[in-house]
């Protein structure tokens, strides 16, 4: 029995793409060299956040302190955004703040951690090539051989089998994404 997932992933329990070895190598730079900052917009930024990753996600931990409001106020969600130090955009992501039907209480003095788990299908081209300029050929298993876009199946040579789970991966990313922001829309929060 094979201890990867039917793409090569190291979760066998768990089916889904992993990021190349190119891609895990640009993490891998980033994190070693401590050149990333987490923003969350209208908060505030935490430089150097604590930051772990595999073979599909990053985990960026990182302890936030508020100096306002006041009077605490709720919020239903933090539009986080991950950076390079010198200001190179690298994911963004309204994250709800909503539990049990209730949004977050947000007050001066409040200081609290966090885990912002970020699933990667892929890292754009351009900035793999931007800080490893040595790097050839195709470095993400998502990038379409003829036409360079971004698809379900890229550039991997899949049976039919896999390329309907590929497709099938997608369609539940992509659901997942709109039932997110469509509960967010609904409370009027967006």
């Amino acid at each position: 029995m094979s201890d990867k997932n039917d793409f090569g992933g190291g979760n066998k329990v768990s089916n889904y793409i992993p990021i190349t070895e190119i891609e895990q190598e640009f993490i891998s730079r980033l994190v070693e060299a401590q050149d990333l900052v987490v923003i969350v917009h209208g908060w505030g930024l935490v430089v150097h956040p604590i930051v772990t990753f595999g073979d599909k996600n990053l985990h960026a931990h990182f302890k936030l302190s508020f100096d306002q409001p006041e009077n605490p106020k709720q919020v239903y969600f933090f539009d986080l955004e991950l950076k390079t130090l010198s200001g190179i955009p690298l994911f963004r992501q309204k994250m709800s703040t909503v539990y049990g039907n209730s949004p977050l209480m947000v007050g001066q003095g409040l200081e609290f951690e966090m885990v912002w788990d970020i699933a990667i299908n892929h890292i754009d081209p351009k900035l793999i090539k931007m800080l490893m300029p040595s790097v050839t050929g195709f470095t993400t298993r998502l990038e379409d051989r003829d036409t360079h876009e971004i698809t379900a199946t890229g550039n991997m040579r899949l049976n039919k089998d896999l390329t309907e789970k590929a497709l099938d991966l997608q369609k539940a990313e992509r659901w997942i994404k709109q039932y997110d922001l469509n509960r967010l829309k609904n409370k009027g929060k967006l």
